[in-house]
């Protein structure tokens, strides 16, 4: 699969999961609604990664990243469809655990992401005295 044929399958999960949740939002009961609101966070936050490594990460590691959210948007869909065939309140429970587990593996990666950035602009000081001669 190529890097923008998995871009576009990421895009067309993610487009979904939160039309399903614009669809529950109007049928659900209010205890649910928590649930639904945890799914866009963690559809959001799917986004971060991305556009992180993007900006500042190397080509051969943006097909990792975008391969690691595609992996977690399924995984969220799939959570999404059991819980609505079976969505009483002990599957919402379990649901939303399973949602928020996700949420912090994403965040875990993010991080990461973050701080490998951070290790590598600190790899190589910069030198004022070389940006004094530099611009004259």
């Amino acid at each position: 699969m190529t890097m923008s044929k998995l871009a576009s399958k990421y895009n067309l999960k993610r487009n979904k999961i939160r039309n399903q949740c614009t669809l529950l939002r109007g049928q659900v009961e209010d205890g649910v609604v928590f649930f639904l609101e945890k799914v866009e966070e963690t559809i959001r936050a799917c986004d971060n990664p991305i556009l992180t490594w993007k900006t500042h990460g190397l080509p051969l590691g943006d097909w990792k990243v975008k391969e690691t959210m595609y992996k977690m948007v399924s995984r969220i869909l799939e959570e999404i469809d059991q819980w609505r065939e079976n969505s009483s309140p002990d599957d919402t429970l379990n649901s939303l655990t399973s949602i928020e587990t996700f949420l912090e593996e994403i965040k875990e990666i993010h991080f990461a992401i973050l701080r490998e950035e951070e290790e590598a602009a600190t790899e190589f000081p910069f030198n004022l005295n070389c940006f004094y001669y530099w611009k004259q």
